[in-house]
């Protein structure tokens, strides 16, 4: 039985765009083939997508130079540009034309990608006063603190709890925003609503995801040995600053594309 779907209201290659009613559950396997994917994809608009990061690492650069409010603007504005780097990566995946003008079209009608980075933005605020309260709290009473017979072991002990804790907040956060730029600038969807679905279909495949983070982490970790070395070091370590945000967007795009999308007979 076919799922219900809904139409993309996006122009081009509007009818590879049609959503699912539900996320799909995909093998765990599926994590290290959305990095693979997203290679080969990378790999046929190399220039491109490197130009496009080079871009965004220098646009994220300067605005974060403004002291406070640099840091604001980049949450704000991060989801218009991971938009940018998912309609880059649609062309490509249809074999349509790549520019660098992808990555600015989002912009042209921010308001609703703007209203998720807002979301963002409350959502890891709202994370790091629950664990300021705690860990003040964990000091012990409000009059013991001002005398200043603050209970240190009860301390550390809570400063762990609160470390632990925000693991798990931290998760849901990136699960519930990972794909929320896309459906809303690809889809229409309600801010809200959109973030809902990214984290329903994050959740639907954590086994995936914790493959792709796992094979990212040992990617990290053999490439930093290659680092220490002097000289050929420094440039292995730009390469993969250049690098790394693009693939980074193409797997998602991947992920994306495997759990949200209907695929069409052209994609099979």
């Amino acid at each position: 039985m076919s799922d219900l779907s809904q139409q993309a209201p996006d122009s081009t290659a509007a009818s590879h765009s049609q959503l699912h009613t539900t996320p799909q559950t995909v093998s765990a396997g599926r994590g290290l083939s959305w990095l693979l994917e997203g290679w080969a994809l990378l790999r046929t608009e190399l220039a491109v997508f490197i130009a496009m990061s080079v871009i965004s690492l220098v646009a994220i650069f300067i605005i974060n130079l403004i002291p406070v409010l640099g840091s604001f603007a980049t949450a704000l504005l991060w989801p218009a540009m991971l938009a940018g780097f998912f309609l880059a990566f649609k062309h490509a995946k249809h074999r349509q034309s790549v520019t660098a003008n992808d990555l600015f079209e989002p912009f042209k009608a921010p308001a609703s990608l703007i209203g998720v980075g807002a979301m963002y933005l409350l959502a890891g605020i709202a994370i790091l006063l629950v664990m300021m309260i705690g860990a003040f709290l964990s000091a012990g009473s409000f009059s013991a603190i001002a005398n200043g017979q603050v209970d240190m072991a009860q301390m550390s002990v809570g400063l762990v709890i609160m470390l632990l804790l925000s693991i798990p907040a931290s998760l849901a956060v990136a699960m519930a925003f990972a794909f929320a730029p896309v459906l809303v600038h690809q889809h229409q969807m309600p801010v809200i609503a959109a973030i809902k679905r990214s984290f329903v279909g994050s959740l639907r495949n954590i086994l995936p995801f914790i493959v792709f983070f796992v094979v990212l982490t040992l990617c990290f970790i053999a490439l930093s040995i290659l680092m220490a070395i002097p000289l050929i070091g420094w440039l292995i370590s730009i390469v993969v600053a250049v690098i790394y945000l693009p693939l980074f967007c193409g797997a998602l795009f991947c992920a994306y594309s495997d759990i949200f999308l209907v695929q069409t007979h052209s994609e099979l």
